[in-house]
């Protein structure tokens, strides 16, 4: 389950994407929707249901949806 806890060498993530603040934020709510935690496997249908959009981290340059989620601070 994705809790946001993961450590990563602070220089490989300086090269990553950078992701808007509304999409950001929009993770944040998601995520704060689930109070036990949500597998990464389910954060896209969780994202599309609660948004009402697909969740494409390749739309803003990622190779995965974890790379991504590793980029917004709030959720480490």
């Amino acid at each position: 389950m994705w809790s946001g806890d993961s450590a990563d060498d602070d220089d490989h993530n300086s090269n990553r994407a950078s992701i808007s603040e509304e999409l950001k934020w929009n993770l944040l709510l998601v995520l704060r929707t689930q109070h036990s935690g949500i597998n990464l496997d389910s954060l896209d249908t969780c994202y599309r249901d609660k948004i009402g959009r697909k969740l494409d981290f390749r739309e803003h340059g990622f190779d995965s949806l974890l790379d991504l989620l590793k980029t917004v601070q709030e959720i480490r």
